[in-house]
């Protein structure tokens, strides 16, 4: 409210200066030139020895006391009002003031909410999953291995026998192309883990376990290879150990009865499969991977993990045309194609890194230790390696998308209704309440939202 004091000290000053011209003629000189004449300066009060004073003490003139009061009356009165006015204008300034100032935290308070909320919902991956993301991708490769755990540990004793590493023509292969033997290796551990019989009732109905009889043919093919001491003779056994597996247990046995198909003997696979299997010695120019062949593994498993990730964030493309339209679901498709193709080759060349690093540990392991738990190192180091790479591309995309399209127009849309606000206010008690750490600024911000909407 605006008070316009030039008009309102005008209206004041007229009444007075009228005042005053009466008492300069009533009295003659200059007002408060005599403090005995009772006048405006004085509040008409004249000293009890001065004639005038008596004279009004004792007589007084109705006439002009009147009049005079009335004049001193009205502008005290207006004097009154406009201090009133002044302090009303003065207190409505702060009360706006102070309003302004409340909304302006808790505005801020609600922003610094939203951006926790951006945050947390845009995934980084941290260096804390490294453990818990080799595990999952050692499980999704080697799922037997974690299903048998028994299984595979009794089957390490049975496949060390033939890759005894006190035979020095073995220690030569290991020292020479611990690549080729880790892989050979690992295909003649999983045929005799599938030889165990420990825990089969459930194994059955997927695929059946292989008889001793097949077992040692089975190992036998595998033997007579590392005999020989040729690479090209071992990379043919590794082949034809692979492709002896397949599912024959009873679920697939009931769909080949169904659709008018047959089931097979492992043997009988390795004869299917003689073709692919020496195009694949052929095609092996050179027996160890190098630089080229470690690239290519680990992109074969790369664009798998990429395509899996497109497809998890298939909701959040959803979720960006749902609140900004076509524009923002292209966004967001953009960002999501960038992440996974980073995490593509993150884990590419992590994995080609670990790889190289874990076959020379896991083959200076293998001869001193045991080659099984040589090559089960160094796979693990394989997808320790893999899953770093993945957590550096991760890292490096937060510098280039700090938030996802899709996340930051919800926390827009939180921002603007109590509802929302609400479920930012949860999510950090949710958090806090989970044990995860909460920087200092977004809890002092919660606490003033939570005091504002309580209030």
């Amino acid at each position: 409210m605006k008070v316009n004091l030039y008009r309102l000290g005008r209206n004041m000053t007229v009444p007075i200066s009228q005042l005053a011209n009466m008492e300069f003629q009533l009295y003659g000189g200059a007002l408060g030139a005599n403090q005995n004449c009772p006048s405006y300066v004085n509040g008409y009060r004249a000293s009890s020895n001065s004639l005038y004073g008596n004279y009004y003490n004792q007589y007084g003139n109705p006439y002009w006391n009147n009049r005079l009061n009335n004049y001193y009356n009205n502008a005290v009165q207006k004097v009154d009002n406009f201090q009133k006015q002044q302090n009303q204008a003065v207190s409505q300034k702060q009360s706006v003031q102070s309003n302004a100032q409340t909304k302006s935290v808790v505005s801020k308070d609600i922003e610094t909410l939203a951006d926790y909320y951006k945050d947390v919902n845009t995934y980084t991956q941290k260096w804390g999953d490294l453990g818990t993301g080799a595990l999952m991708v050692g499980f999704m490769e080697n799922a037997q291995v974690f299903k048998h755990p028994i299984n595979s540990i009794r089957a390490i004793g049975v496949t060390n026998k033939v890759f005894d590493k006190s035979n020095p023509v073995i220690q030569a292969l290991w020292k020479k192309n611990p690549e080729l033997m880790q892989k050979a290796y690992g295909q003649l551990h999983a045929v005799n883990r599938m030889a165990q019989p420990k825990f089969s009732v459930i194994q059955k109905w997927f695929q059946k376990p292989i008889d001793e009889a097949t077992r040692k043919q089975l190992e036998k093919i595998m033997s007579d290879a590392i005999k020989t001491g040729d690479e090209k003779a071992i990379l043919k056994a590794t082949e034809a150990l692979r492709a002896s597996r397949g599912m024959d247990g009873y679920l697939p046995s009931l769909l080949n009865k169904i659709t008018g198909g047959k089931n097979y003997t492992p043997l009988e696979r390795i004869a299917n499969n003689a073709s692919e299997i020496e195009k694949t010695v052929n095609k092996a120019k050179a027996l160890k991977p190098g630089v080229t062949g470690l690239l290519k593994q680990g992109f074969k498993e790369g664009k798998t993990f990429a395509l899996i990730g497109m497809l998890m964030d298939c909701t959040k493309i959803i979720s960006a045309y749902k609140n900004g339209g076509i524009e923002s679901a292209l966004t967001q498709s953009l960002q999501t194609g960038a992440k996974s193709i980073a995490d593509c080759i993150g884990w590419t060349i992590g994995r080609a890194a670990g790889t190289a690093i874990g076959t020379k540990v896991g083959a200076a392991i293998g001869t001193a230790v045991c080659p099984g738990v040589g090559t089960a190192v160094g796979a693990i180091i394989g997808f320790i390696g893999g899953t770093a790479g993945s957590i550096l591309a991760s890292k490096a995309m937060k510098i280039f998308i700090p938030t996802d399209e899709s996340v930051k127009l919800e926390a827009n849309a939180k921002k603007k209704t109590a509802e929302g606000q609400t479920q930012l206010l949860s999510l950090v008690l949710q958090n806090v309440q989970a044990g995860e750490k909460v920087p200092e600024k977004v809890l002092v911000s919660a606490q003033n939202v939570a005091s504002t909407m309580s209030a």
